[in-house]
């Protein structure tokens, strides 16, 4: 069984990235269950999952130390790692007699030394996983009702770090809620897209990268390259016909010059320019104009202000529509578009939705 996890209100559009690749699939709260599907190709090419998670085995009750350290000596973790490479561990425990994450952590950690009878390193709780070293492997362990179920990261860091990032403005976006708004506007890559909001870019490189048909993770390595029985297999980009234009605008110059940064780092071509939201100029439909305005949270804005100006930007290009992530749903009114909700989720733990407008009639 593979489980992609994904951020909390991302599970539909995740599992139509998997049902896309060709495997059968269920969406369930964090992510989505595969009974068989090829962790490669899970990782190269899904936009929006945060990791990919492999069982090491079916599920079983422990309700005592020694019964956990001997159930869980049983598992093949040899598959999963290496003699002597590191292991870190990250354990939830609900609603079981077993309610001690570290003391958990610590019986897996003998069951692995066990099963491969050799020490693995010190035993690591995943608190520390934003310091681990990159060789560590870990692995993922929940406790519920006596139920232990055990997991291997066939990830390692997390997806959204697709290896283009560079230079970052203030808040920057993760990429896979970048893509996660493309995918639930369904922006169709062969039109046009704007982003007069960008930032460093990354609502305009993932769409350069999903029109052009590029796996996101081309660029970067992956846990389960190290395992011992795997097989490493080069994979290729897949063909996009008629890509439109892409382009993207800030109006601070050290923004649009970091954009180009990463976007030269990605190897996509879009077009950057310096320039306030109010001068975006007209153009044709079809089109889309998907955007992160600021949240006036960690980034003091007149965020009415900044959708009104939206709303004029969008009026301006008969026929397109507009894709949004929004903190204040209030303030979104002043755009005085039609808007309908596409999701809900978090962006850096503030609770945000996804919206997609109508296409924008014309004067």
């Amino acid at each position: 069984m593979v489980f992609a996890v994904c951020a909390p209100g991302l599970e539909a559009v995740l599992l139509g990235e998997v049902q896309a690749l060709g495997f059968s699939a269920t969406a369930v709260p964090g992510g989505v269950e595969v009974p068989s599907g090829d962790i490669a190709t899970l990782n190269r090419w899904l936009r929006t999952a945060s990791r990919v998670l492999v069982r090491l085995g079916e599920p079983f009750r422990a309700t005592a130390f020694p019964e956990l350290v001997r159930k869980a000596s049983a598992l093949p973790w040899e598959k999963f790692i290496r003699p002597g490479a590191p292991a870190t561990f990250r354990v939830t425990c609900r609603k079981s007699r077993l309610y001690h994450s570290r003391a958990v952590a610590e019986r897996l950690q003998t069951a692995l030394d066990a099963r491969l009878g050799t020490l693995n390193g010190d035993t690591r709780l995943g608190h520390s996983l934003g310091t681990l070293d990159r060789d560590t492997q870990l692995f993922i362990a929940r406790i519920e009702r006596d139920m232990c179920t055990v997991s291997a990261d066939s990830s390692g860091p997390l997806l959204h770090q697709r290896g283009y990032r560079g230079p970052q403005a203030k808040a920057p976006l993760r990429e896979t809620l970048a893509a996660a708004l493309l995918l639930s506007a369904e922006w169709d890559p062969a039109t046009r897209l704007c982003d007069p909001l960008c930032g460093s870019g990354t609502i305009a490189i993932e769409a350069a990268l999903l029109a052009a048909g590029r796996a996101p993770g081309a660029k970067r390595s992956f846990s389960f390259e190290k395992w011992p029985a795997w097989d490493v297999r080069p994979f290729q980009d897949r063909a996009a016909p008629n890509a439109g234009r892409i382009e993207g605008s800030d109006q601070d110059a050290g923004a649009v010059a970091a954009a180009r940064e990463n976007a030269d780092r990605a190897g996509v071509a879009i077009e950057l320019v310096q320039r306030t939201l109010a001068a975006v100029p007209p153009d044709g439909g079809p089109g889309m104009i998907a955007c992160n305005p600021p949240y006036g949270v960690r980034i003091a804005a007149d965020v009415r202000r900044v959708f009104r100006d939206l709303g004029d930007v969008a009026r301006r290009r008969p026929g397109w529509k507009v894709a949004a992530i929004v903190a204040d749903s209030s303030a979104m009114s002043a755009a005085g578009l039609r808007w309908n909700r596409l999701l809900r989720t978090e962006n850096g733990g503030i609770p945000v939705d996804f919206v997609v407008s109508d296409p924008v009639g014309k004067n």
